[in-house]
């Protein structure tokens, strides 16, 4: 993950259940919400293991097993966003760099 990722714009679409990033080269990326969620970066979510190792890209085009509606996105300083879900769960600090990495197009798949 050693890319310089800038994002422009972060929509959230609670009726689609997707976290969509416009970055600032042009990509687009968009999670669905409930395998965002799964993928939370936090200690609790991983297990204490190697916090720096990427999802399984797989989990992003899984059925989803909760609808999610009532996201929060708040700024962590300038390194990414933290996000407060629907369950109350609020310790996951999704960065920049970790959201592009994760980015489950084809495109970024095939890299």
């Amino acid at each position: 993950m050693s890319r310089v990722v800038t994002p422009l714009r972060i929509t959230v679409e609670t009726q689609a259940q997707r976290f969509v990033i416009r970055w600032k080269d042009g990509h687009e990326t968009t999670f669905p919400l409930d395998g965002l969620r799964r993928a939370c970066p936090c200690a609790a979510c991983r297990g204490h293991g190697n916090m720096s190792e990427l999802p399984d890209p797989n989990l992003f085009r899984v059925p989803a097993l909760m609808q999610w509606n009532r996201l929060k996105v708040q700024p962590a300083g300038s390194i990414g966003v933290r996000l407060v879900w629907d369950d109350g769960h609020d310790t996951g600090i999704y960065s920049w760099e970790r959201l592009r990495a994760m980015c489950p197009c084809t495109a970024c798949s095939e890299e």
